[in-house]
């Protein structure tokens, strides 16, 4: 089983205590298969029922269970125990307590981006073709439809050093306009939303690439907007030659 004894730090905030931050120390046996998550479970079970944290599925495709694991931020459910662990809330966030962060602004923000097609004439209704239909090649589909499977968990946006220092939206609202930016029912402005939320100010560091649970590439969302503002045109059009 290979069982051995680890450290963890945990941190530890209750808005209700008055009290500042601090961290905790937790020590207990884990094998080398458990994740941070089974660890957090067991010391809400056996040492601290006050400690705060969120989960779901458990198996990597929810992202509410993100957290910050040795300055690195990962869904807990998915990374493996380590002998030291430092375990931080998801930053540059809110934190409510613990480890649970307020994710009301995120929201909000995917509100904002109405992330429904939207049609040349402004309204949300899809666009179509002379034939009643979007047109749309086999692997451009596979690949708008990649871009949507992202949890939304945030990682991204705590790995991204630019949101900390610049007026950024991050690196998962980049990607959700590039998707519908890609969609061929889709009308609206992206670019022009993009370039509100910072585009410009990425640091292309390939941070959020880096880290994302789901394999996805917020960095190549952000190239093909800028590459989209300095050559007038997108990677993909509709067969009937227009842009998609």
């Amino acid at each position: 089983m290979d069982e051995f004894q680890a450290r963890a730090t945990i941190f530890r905030f209750d808005p209700t205590s008055g009290q500042p931050s601090r961290y905790e120390q937790f020590e207990l046996p884990v094998t080398k298969n458990m994740r941070v998550l089974d660890v957090l479970r067991s010391i809400y079970e056996t040492q601290a029922g006050d400690l705060a944290f969120q989960y779901a599925c458990r198996v990597g495709r929810c992202g509410t269970c993100a957290v910050i694991v040795n300055g690195r931020p990962v869904l807990a459910c998915q990374e493996r125990v380590k002998p030291k662990m430092k375990i931080e809330p998801l930053s540059p966030f809110p934190v409510l307590r613990d480890l649970i962060i307020d994710y009301s602004e995120a929201e909000k923000r995917y509100s904002d981006l109405n992330l429904a097609p939207i049609a040349a004439g402004g309204s949300t209704a899809p666009a179509q073709d002379a034939r009643g239909r979007a047109t749309f090649a086999p692997d451009h589909a596979r690949e708008v439809g990649l871009m949507g499977s992202c949890l939304a968990c945030m990682v991204c946006v705590s790995a991204c050093p630019a949101v900390k220092e610049r007026a950024f939206d991050g690196p998962a609202y980049m990607l959700q306009l590039r998707r519908l930016s890609e969609h061929p029912a889709d009308h609206g402005a992206r670019l022009e939303q993009a370039l509100d939320g910072g585009l410009l100010e990425c640091f292309s560091c390939g941070a959020c690439a880096e880290v994302c649970p789901a394999d996805l590439s917020p960095a190549d969302a952000i190239r093909d907007f800028r590459r989209e503002m300095l050559l007038g045109q997108k990677r993909h059009k509709h067969s009937n030659g227009e842009d998609s």
